[in-house]
């Protein structure tokens, strides 16, 4: 997404901001209580320096449409991003709509980042750059920083030891843990820490908006080993669970018992041994966080530098036989959020309203004074930062799935009201039910409850994506359908255009980064029975064909970095062809003679991830981060069959 320029204005005399995001941090918090042995003295040190939240919540838990929802200020339901797959760059809704930091750059704040901020991961086994659910570049928005650490174009740097050593025997690539003989200063975190530290112990010209991104206790949760040996395995304290907590939740709610992850945890007896690795993470997180609370109290900005520190949703450890992030219960939609604002907060103040990650880009605004964008859907936290009394008359909002399948969470200071897409739903007292252990949606007592929160779930869920009428037009009169495209479209199998019985013709125009877009997919229809994908596979521009179950694949030679042109078909009669003008040309034979046997059950894609590639076998898939010049897409005209055919067919009969 390329954002229109805006006029840079001057920030003189405006406070710094310091934005510290921690991932995956959920209540285990020392102020927070959510576990009686977290040790995070630095976290409750910043609680004490100013006001700390003790019911905030996330807008989607999942790191990428949490993140996307914070940093544009944007519900889901607003910007329609809502996985994590999903390039929040590409959104139409998003699109010429200033992100938070891009909004302080044109406010004349020098920007700064380190760590992760927008989507990335930690890269894979190979610690790639691109890859394996977003790779440590991730979605990021270069434009938005004026300095960026490890570099430009990357968040996270390089872990020292990358995931995938399967210490806990469990053989899952993105969830392991065990301790590392590394030292802090050489975790990807610590080198965050470091570089903070490093600026904040200078003086600089302008205000800046500097925001740091924590990776811990994101998995895998490799620390240094001291961490986890502060935390003796016996004494380990289990989440308090209910048997039969599960009995009275819609069948909805359940569709984590399918992964089976709890049932492994316990037949192979790990539980206390995720918990003390999920706690060695935190607090490990909690001393990097106290090397840039020192650095910014030491250094020569303490008097004018507001923090704030969050994180962008919680975890399960076993809650509900659930485990990683998503749903719309509270261990993993409430989060930890301390505000602290020089000669505006005062020491260990509270507020127990309801408030979410989306009214975060408000409050900066206001705290610095500066104008807030109308697109904001948030509202600002300042009346309660001057007055710990004051109230909310609205519950925070947590959104689930997206589209015709998006579900809710209402969290006010007393009830979390969820309503699922199907219309199943759950209530719960957390004045007498703190552990959501008792779901009260059926009784009539609380109908006019549910009816008021209700009331503040988003009325429609946008799209992403341009819609099919602007996309899709009529055949011409030979019976092609072209189609130009763009990254981020996406149509449904129902509104593309009939893929039965034809062939297509791909002509298409990009600027190639193999360091960035190596592995990723530029355009996909259908599914296995019946479709196709333009992608790289180790910088190979290839052509993978899928019918009745079989697939044929051909790529042509590796390309370099720099604008690229391809031209692709697959013929009605089941010629496959591949070029890159003046680089390669291949051709070969599809899996069927007269065009797709069958039309697929899936749409079309643009520049996203997997899609018909599954992720077994296209790990590093990523959606295609470069410039696209051209992506025009011909559904060629139904094949015919020629007398040649006609006559094999008889003599075959």
């Amino acid at each position: 997404m390329k954002a229109k320029s805006r006029a840079i204005v001057s920030a003189h005399g405006k406070p710094n901001v310091v934005f510290i995001i921690a991932d995956d941090l959920r209540d285990y918090v020392g102020w927070m209580g959510g576990h009686p042995q977290s040790v995070t003295p630095n976290m409750d040190r910043l609680a004490k320096m100013g006001m700390r939240f003790t019911n905030a919540h996330c807008n989607y838990a999942l790191c990428n449409p949490s993140r996307t929802s914070l940093l544009t200020g944007m519900l889901p339901s607003s910007s329609g991003v809502f996985g994590n797959e999903q390039d929040w760059r590409r959104s139409v809704q998003i699109a010429d709509k200033p992100t938070l930091p891009e909004h302080f750059k044109g406010q004349g704040f020098s920007t700064v980042a380190a760590g992760k901020i927008f989507h990335a991961n930690h890269g894979g086994p190979e610690g790639r750059l691109a890859g394996w659910h977003g790779g440590r570049r991730g979605f990021e928005q270069d434009a938005a920083w004026d300095q960026r650490f490890p570099q430009a174009g990357v968040q996270i740097p390089d872990l020292p030891v990358h995931t995938g050593q399967n210490f806990n025997g469990l053989n899952i690539w993105h969830w392991d843990w065990g301790g590392i003989q590394v030292e802090d200063e050489k975790t990807d975190d610590g080198q965050v820490a470091a570089f903070a530290a490093e600026f904040l112990s200078q003086k600089h010209k302008k205000p800046f908006f500097l925001a740091l991104g924590l990776y811990r206790p994101h998995s895998p949760w490799y620390v240094p080993q001291m961490y986890i040996d502060a935390l003796p395995l016996d004494a380990i304290k289990l989440p308090e669970v209910k048997a039969d907590d599960l009995d009275d939740m819609p069948e909805i709610a359940k569709g984590h018992l399918k992964a089976g992850y709890h049932s492994k945890i316990v037949e192979k007896n790990l539980w206390k041994d995720a918990v003390r690795a999920y706690l060695a993470s935190v607090a490990f997180c909690d001393a990097m966080l106290g090397r840039i609370l020192d650095a910014v109290e030491k250094g020569p900005n303490a008097r004018n530098t507001i923090i704030v520190f969050t994180s962008d949703h919680g975890w399960y450890l076993g809650e509900k036989q659930m485990w990683h992030k998503g749903k719309l219960w509270e261990p993993t939609t409430r989060v930890p959020l301390t505000i602290y604002s020089p000669q505006l907060t005062k020491p260990d103040t509270v507020s127990s309203q309801s408030v979410a990650l989306i009214d975060l880009y408000p409050t900066l605004c206001d705290l610095v004074k500066v104008p807030k964008p109308e697109h904001l859907d948030g509202t600002s936290l300042k009346p309660l930062l001057l007055d710990p009394a004051a109230k909310r008359d609205k519950p925070a909002i947590t959104c689930t799935g997206g589209g015709q399948k998006a579900g809710y969470a209402a969290r006010d200071e007393r009830w979390r009201y969820i309503r699922y897409a199907d219309g199943s739903e759950e209530l719960y007292d957390h004045q007498t039910d703190p552990n959501e252990w008792t779901n009260l949606a059926t009784k009539p007592e609380h109908e006019a409850e549910k009816k008021r929160l209700a009331a503040f779930f988003p009325a429609e869920f946008k799209n992403a994506s341009r819609p099919p009428s602007e996309i899709v037009h009529a055949s011409s009169p030979s019976g092609s359908v072209d189609l130009s495209l763009v990254p981020g479209d996406e149509i449904s199998a129902a509104d593309a255009p009939k893929l039965q019985g034809r062939g297509v013709f791909i002509n298409a125009a990009f600027d190639f980064d193999p360091q960035i877009d190596q592995d990723s997919t530029l355009l996909a229809q259908g599914d296995e029975q019946s479709g196709y994908a333009l992608h790289l596979v180790a910088s190979k521009p290839t052509l993978t064909v899928f019918a009745e179950g079989k697939e044929v694949v051909v790529s042509g030679a590796a390309l370099e970095k720099g604008r690229v042109n391809i031209r692709a078909q697959i013929d009605g009669g089941g010629s496959l062809s591949l070029a890159v003008p003046g680089h390669s040309e291949v051709i070969g034979v599809a899996p069927f003679e007269k065009g797709f046997p069958q039309e697929p059950k899936s749409g079309i894609a643009v520049g996203q991830s997997f899609g018909i590639l599954k992720a077994a076998s296209h790990p590093d898939s990523t959606p295609f981060d470069g410039v696209v010049h051209r992506m025009n897409l011909t559904i060629l005209p139904p094949h015919v069959t020629t007398p040649i055919e006609n006559r094999e067919t008889k003599t075959a009969n």
